[in-house]
């Protein structure tokens, strides 16, 4: 073995362009990348490989592993050093416990692996070695991809691949060699693997995909290296894809996956998925919208990275026969799950070309790879990227036409003149937007009216850019008749265009009922007696008066937009009259409670609290009185059961029971509700069960003493932290001469949005204020 000084590996380091080690706010242009050398180390270093990317922590540097090959025998006093990258180290980074600590972003790096052998010192260098993110690559065949070979991306040597034969390398077209993989689930029979892979590398004419052209579009804005985690697997449904099977290991696309995770350093910066179209008929679409959420979660929580970036496509245009129902409901599902689950987002290629009947040609990859680093320089980077613009709302305008208006959309992206609203609308100066917005500016393709079956109701003959250029105008024939739905990119295969001046793309969207905006609430009766004043009608409806608590909340919990959905929850229908504090110290008096039929907890004491929100002996004390001696109905919603719990306030746990310190819940996800047999006033009259939105199911809830339990939710052992029982969501008791209502539903704005959780929560309140609900 050649020994070398440490000066002779400075001189023969890896010449490249560093990637800076900072990644927040706006950047200049990069440098084009300069050709790197590849210095490889096999049989004798096994970590670090060339052209690996090790995934930095939130303070930009990462720990590089320094070990030897079993090969190498008798190996004594093993260390490391680092040279190359933005600049020239004064002092490599320490040598601790066999890893290189505190290496910056950037590189490319030259790791001088260096021990005593013999006599001997012995010095290996192995590069380029990167510090940046790393990006799983899952789905089926548009990301494992099937692009035409031909003008594909280039290569970028601050981008490496950890293919799927377990090997770092520069990335390149194709990515994806699924006959490599060690993993039976990817290549077969390993009888023969070893013939077709000879035969597939020689011929193969297809396997571009989008991972290249989204880490190449990320390292030019931020200048981070990027290492692709391939994982993808044509033709796959998210049943070949559950996490419960991830204990077959290689047997199982999950089990592969994670084990490639693994390989790589076992944290990532995000996974980008694009995956769907198996999981399009009538069974798989019913369902689509909970399994994937539950995927997402089963990830986030195998990864232990609860806040994991999950970015994905939208499934685009299909050319085929039949009913679209089952493809157009998992596009849906796709659209909507972004409001429902943190750190999520979708893009769309409905508007790309194909190389055949389904799959996204090379060119259109290009487009979407750079539609989802767009997502992640805006979200992770606190650049202006770009977000994708989705359906918002529709309403009526001048002249009989529709008016349909979206957010995220991006106003054009000039550098100085943008500003981002709280939408996530990107807006300019006049000038630079007069030529951006929504596009193309008129003859915009694929909206449709249709009848509930799906029939189109041909009625729009123009469809334009509107004057704020986040709106699109419909100009229609004839009033839109009852029982109408609006579309976009209806069927499997529609010609639909709208892009905005960042070149995102509207997702696929549809169907939205027509009748809340077109059709006039029905005339009343007039009355042979004069009709009551108005604040007569109103004060005869809101026959119960309530006051939600709140003020005080842990992190988790957005008490400010919890209590406001409350509120317009339970005034929807105007039999409740809805007051809110913010300030229960003062407002939780004798004299302040007697006013109101039921109290409505959305509160949590902490040590965060103002003043104002802490509650006193003499507030607890009026609280007690109102309910237990003065029978004010009490209702409880979802984590206001953990209050006072240090230390613990025996008379609220007899009240209320639920959370207190025993309770707990997984990462969240959508399950189904049902209500039990109990007949109660509460639960009569409502569906058996509903399948419920990404929500968190709480676990082992305390039942207060005579509790009767309304509904339930299995809390499925497959799922982290499950129970494998029927959990209490909904539950009613007495407390002294109160009733008390509680609600373990909702923990956020989107999940209490969720029609089926309303009426529990109206009937509830109801029932608490006044023992029967009408």
């Amino acid at each position: 073995m050649r020994t070398l000084s440490r000066s002779l590996l400075l001189a023969v380091a890896t010449v490249g362009l560093a990637a800076s080690a900072h990644a927040q706010g706006p950047r200049r242009a990069q440098p084009q990348p300069q050709p790197v050398i590849t210095m490889r180390a096999d049989g004798i270093v096994q970590s670090p490989a060339p052209h690996q990317v090790f995934q930095r922590d939130a303070n930009g540097t990462a720990e590089i592993p320094v070990a030897l090959d079993a090969a190498v025998k008798d190996a004594k006093n093993v260390r490391a050093l680092v040279s190359g990258g933005f600049s020239p180290f004064p002092v490599s980074p320490p040598f601790v416990d066999g890893k290189l600590v505190g290496v910056p972003t950037g590189g490319p790096y030259t790791i001088t692996v260096q021990y005593e052998q013999g006599n001997a010192v012995q010095s290996v260098p192995v590069g380029p070695v990167y510090v940046g993110d790393l990006w799983v690559l899952a789905g089926q065949s548009n990301m494992e991809g099937v692009g035409d070979l031909v003008d594909v991306t280039p290569p970028d040597p601050r981008v490496s691949a950890l293919g799927m034969d377990g090997k770092w390398g520069q990335a390149a077209e194709p990515l994806h060699w699924l006959v490599d993989s060690p993993d039976p689930v990817h290549s077969g029979d390993p009888a023969n693997r070893a013939e077709r892979s000879a035969q597939q590398h020689k011929t193969r004419t297809k396997g571009a995909g989008l991972g290249l052209p989204f880490a190449v579009e990320m390292v030019r804005a931020t200048g981070v290296p990027i290492g692709l985690v391939t994982a993808a697997h044509g033709g796959t449904s998210m049943q070949q894809w559950d996490p419960a099977r991830k204990g077959e290991g290689g047997n199982s696309l999950y089990g592969s996956m994670l084990r490639q995770v693994q390989l790589a350093g076992g944290r990532v910066k995000g996974v980008l998925w694009y995956q769907g179209e198996s999981d399009s008929s009538p069974e798989g679409s019913q369902i689509f919208e909970r399994v994937f959420a539950d995927f997402v979660a089963a990830v986030r929580n195998d990864l232990g990275q609860a806040d994991l970036p999950f970015y994905y496509v939208q499934i685009g245009r299909f050319v085929t026969e039949g009913d679209p129902a089952g493809w157009n409901r998992v596009q849906e599902a796709q659209r909507v799950l972004p409001d429902r689950l943190a750190n999520t987002a979708v893009v769309s290629v409905i508007d790309l070309e194909l190389d055949d009947g389904i799959h996204v040609g090379t060119q259109g990859l290009k487009r979407a790879g750079a539609r989802l680093a767009k997502i992640a320089q805006r979200q992770l980077f606190g650049q202006i990227g770009a977000s994708t613009p989705t359906f918002d709302r529709v309403a009526v305008g001048p002249n009989g036409t529709l008016e349909v208006k979206f957010r995220g959309v991006n106003l054009g992206v000039s550098p100085g003149v943008a500003t981002v609203a709280a939408d996530g609308t990107i807006r300019q100066n006049a000038a630079s937007a007069a030529a951006s917005g929504l596009q193309p500016e008129t003859h915009i393709a694929g909206f449709s009216i249709r009848k509930g079956d799906g029939s189109p109701i041909p009625m729009i003959f123009e469809a334009r850019v509107g004057r704020s250029r986040d709106s699109v105008v419909l100009k229609l024939t004839k009033p839109v008749p009852p029982g109408s739905f609006l579309w976009y990119g209806h069927g499997y295969d529609p010609y639909a265009n709208l892009t905005d001046g960042a070149d995102m793309a509207v997702p696929v969207f549809g169907p939205i009922a027509l009748d809340p905006v077109t059709q006039p609430a029905a005339p009343v009766a007039a009355a042979p007696a004069p009709a009551p004043k108005p604040e007569e009608k109103k004060a005869e409806a809101a026959s119960v008066k309530a006051l939600i608590i709140t003020g005080d909340e842990v992190g988790a919990h957005d008490w400010k937009a919890t209590h406001e959905a409350l509120k317009k929850i339970l005034a929807d229908g105007g039999k409740i009259a809805v007051d809110v504090t913010t300030t229960p110290n003062k407002d939780l008096t004798d004299e302040n409670l007697a006013k109101y039929d039921v109290l409505v907890l959305n509160y949590r004491d902490t040590d965060k609290g103002a003043p104002e929100t802490k509650w006193s002996d003499a507030n607890k004390e009026a609280f007690l009185k109102a309910v237990r001696d003065g029978g004010k109905g009490l209702v409880s919603y979802h984590f206001s059961s953990s209050a006072f719990t240090s230390p613990n306030w025996e008379e609220y746990e007899k009240a209320l029971g639920g959370w207190r310190k025993q309770g707990f819940h997984g990462p969240p996800h959508a399950f189904k509700v049902k209500k039990t047999d109990a007949e109660h006033p509460v639960s009569a009259g409502l569906p058996a069960e509903f399948d419920h939105v990404v929500d968190e199911l709480y676990q082992n809830s305390m039942l207060p003493e005579g509790a009767v339990v309304l509904a339930t939710a299995y809390s499925d052992p497959e799922k982290p932290k499950g129970t494998g029982k029927d959990e209490p969501v909904i539950w009613v008791n007495q407390y002294g001469k109160g009733r008390v209502f509680s609600c373990v539903l909702g923990h956020d704005v989107a999940a209490l949005n969720d029609p089926h959780v309303a009426p529990w929560l109206r009937r509830g309140t109801i029932w608490a204020a006044t023992g029967k609900v009408e």
